[in-house]
């Protein structure tokens, strides 16, 4: 009786169990009370091997500890999940002596205790699932994913773990939980600064400060803007990459576009540089290669006929920004000869790569205006 005791008290010394008192249900032989010890005697008869079953129902979600300790070789366990329960990701059943499980508030959980000879048998709450890693600083100009090392069981990490975005202009967050791994991915959306907290349920948590460096951003030839800056970065010092194509006023941000083509304002704070690739776009220039290419493709180009140019922007090619483009509004003859009116957007992308889309309609642009013909010819 003194081995089977030292025993056991060995294993539950070992498990570092809380105890709480729960609603214990009547089962085919004992109630069971979490935190209290029962030790018992098991005898095979002329039938077989007797068995003991316990039965509990949780008043809260949590890790338990479920601890069988004897000497009798003859003595086996099995701790049973409800069926109806999804959540857990491996089998019903455990049969490791000092396993731990994750258990859920409501559903009722059965100890079956089966052999011959004495036996000592525990349930008890264990702490909680606790992040071991430590915060980080991140810049990040894509889809970063980080890991991140937690304690206790994967059910728990599952059911508890989540994450939040101080500034979701930012980035957004996503976490999920493998074994003893937690997985972070990261998703940038704009230049600026957020903090990722990842917590484990209460006060345990982890978290990451996130400085999202490089965006884009559009604007027109002539444009005197200011620059979007850095979402929740206080006052950055600009500067421009090509003074040739854009200036840009190192306390305000306001800008001065000069010419066609691609600039990167880099607005520093600190150590951290935010860089804002930005397109300028001449409407002209793009309205004669956007002519050029109508040109060339249409059946007899020596009938192409224009009726009306427009330039503005349009919010529809990014939800972010207003994009300059430019619309042209054309006759040209089909397959048959007859005369077809059809209308040709063109715009930069954010590589400065051209685009053209037909049959838009002038209605999508935004901030419209007339451009004669003939300066795009």
């Amino acid at each position: 009786m003194k081995k089977v005791t030292s025993l056991f008290l060995a294993l539950i010394m070992v498990i570092g169990i809380v105890c709480i008192p729960v609603t214990a249900y009547a089962a085919e032989s004992f109630d069971l009370k979490l935190g209290e010890t029962y030790i018992k005697t098991l005898e095979k008869t002329i039938f077989g091997y007797d068995t003991h079953e316990y039965s509990f129902t949780m008043t809260e979600s949590c890790n338990i500890a479920i601890v069988v300790a004897t000497e009798s070789e003859d003595i086996s366990f099995s701790f049973v999940k409800p069926s109806t329960y999804s959540y857990f990701t491996n089998s019903s059943t455990i049969t490791s002596p000092g396993a731990i499980a994750y258990v859920t508030k409501g559903n009722t959980y059965k100890v079956k205790v089966s052999g011959s000879g004495k036996y000592g048998v525990k349930v008890a709450k264990v702490d909680p699932d606790k992040i071991t890693s430590k915060g980080k600083t991140l810049k990040i100009t894509a889809k970063k994913v980080v890991t991140f090392k937690y304690t206790g069981t994967e059910d728990y990490a599952k059911d508890r773990l989540s994450v939040k975005s101080s500034n979701k202009k930012v980035a957004t967050a996503t976490v999920s939980a493998s074994g003893n791994t937690g997985t972070l991915t990261i998703t940038p959306s704009y230049i600026g600064k957020t903090v990722i907290t990842v917590k484990m349920g209460g006060s345990n948590s982890i978290k990451y400060t996130v400085h999202g460096t490089d965006g884009y951003w559009f604007v027109a030839k002539g444009s005197k803007a200011k620059a979007p800056k850095p979402s929740g970065v206080k006052k950055p010092k600009w500067s421009s990459s090509k003074k040739k194509i854009a200036t840009i006023k190192k306390k305000t941000g306001k800008i001065k576009a000069k010419k066609g083509g691609r600039v990167v304002f880099t607005a520093k704070k600190g150590k951290v540089k935010y860089r804002l690739h930005t397109v300028v776009t001449d409407y002209i220039k793009l309205g004669k290669k956007a002519y050029k290419e109508i040109k060339n493709n249409v059946n007899n180009p020596d009938k192409l006929k224009i009726y009306n140019v427009y330039k503005g922007f349009s919010k529809q090619i990014d939800s972010k920004f207003k994009v300059p483009v430019i619309v042209i509004d054309y006759g040209s003859t089909n397959d048959n000869g007859a005369m077809v009116r059809n209308k040709t957007m063109a715009f930069y992308d954010e590589v400065y790569q051209i685009h053209y889309t037909s049959g838009w309609s002038i209605d999508n642009i935004i901030s419209r205006k007339s451009i004669k013909p003939s300066k795009i010819k």
